[in-house]
């Protein structure tokens, strides 16, 4: 029997040094690449109608700067919290108003301590082709069955609008008639459509319609009133997620810059840290 021997190149000191390096280098990304995953996490946000477009542009930059990923869901603040109640999977409540998180967080359903005002709301009166000058009591001209606002019972700007109204010249059989619809997005697509001549609407929803290019907005045909105080929106973390990294990133990042900027950019004020 004979034996063939293969001829082995010799290793150089710089290939053996090149050869450990990359070796290094291969096992601090692998190592990188498990602890990202077993710290990427998914968070289900739930948020208010008017909050939704702006929720959508947060996660997708927190999605650009960590490993968590969030699914928003958006509806009337009244149906989310019910929701919730009844075991609806949500990991945060971005609510349009302070009470829905107040209410969760009473009954043992939200983080103790996690309920933060994370932006203030306004709302106009949004009347195209109305008077020159609008004005509140000449609202009272239109019947009310061509005046739309958000329902009161489940979206807050709908109970800012009756609040608004209640506290003019406008009688119980007035605001009875009042077109009511589920959230205050929907009463700017009425407005829009003609369905209705005028309607309480959010300047965050204003602001979203115009840019997806669905609505034009003649400078005499809304009034925002700024007399009234903003509408304070608040979000709590629903007791699944107490140990959520993605609904803690999430918490963490509202009072960032960037985050920040979204909130001005669609419209809403920034509110003092200890609201």
């Amino acid at each position: 029997m004979s034996w063939a021997w293969l001829e082995r190149t010799p290793v150089t000191p710089d290939k053996l040094i090149l050869r450990l390096r990359l070796v290094q280098t291969l096992s601090a990304s692998l190592l990188l690449l498990v602890a990202t995953c077993s710290h990427a996490a998914e968070a289900r946000i739930a948020v208010a109608s008017n909050f939704r477009d702006t929720a959508l542009a947060i996660a997708e930059q927190l999605e650009a700067s960590s490993p968590h990923r969030y699914q928003i869901i958006a509806g009337s603040t009244g149906k989310l919290a019910s929701q919730i109640i009844n075991g609806a999977p949500f990991d945060i409540l971005m609510a349009a108003d302070q009470r829905r998180p107040r209410e969760l967080e009473l009954r043992g359903l939200a983080v103790t301590g996690s309920l933060m005002t994370y932006a203030l709301g306004e709302m106009g009166l949004w009347w195209p082709e109305g008077p020159g000058v609008l004005d509140l009591e000449k609202l009272a001209e239109l019947p009310a069955g061509q005046v739309c606002i958000a329902n009161p019972a489940v979206a807050p700007y709908g109970d800012a609008a009756i609040t608004v109204l209640s506290a003019g010249s406008m009688d119980a059989d007035w605001l009875d008639g009042l077109i009511r619809v589920d959230n205050v997005n929907l009463v700017t697509g009425w407005v829009a459509t003609g369905q209705a001549r005028a309607g309480f609407v959010a300047r965050s929803a204003m602001i979203a319609a115009q840019r997806r290019g669905e609505i034009l907005v003649g400078t005499d045909d809304i009034v925002w009133l700024e007399d009234h105080p903003p509408i304070a929106q608040a979000m709590a973390v629903i007791t699944r997620a107490a140990d959520n990294p993605a609904a803690a990133f999430w918490t963490r990042q509202l009072r960032t810059g960037p985050v920040q900027s979204l909130l001005e950019r669609d419209g809403y004020r920034i509110p003092q840290v200890d609201q």
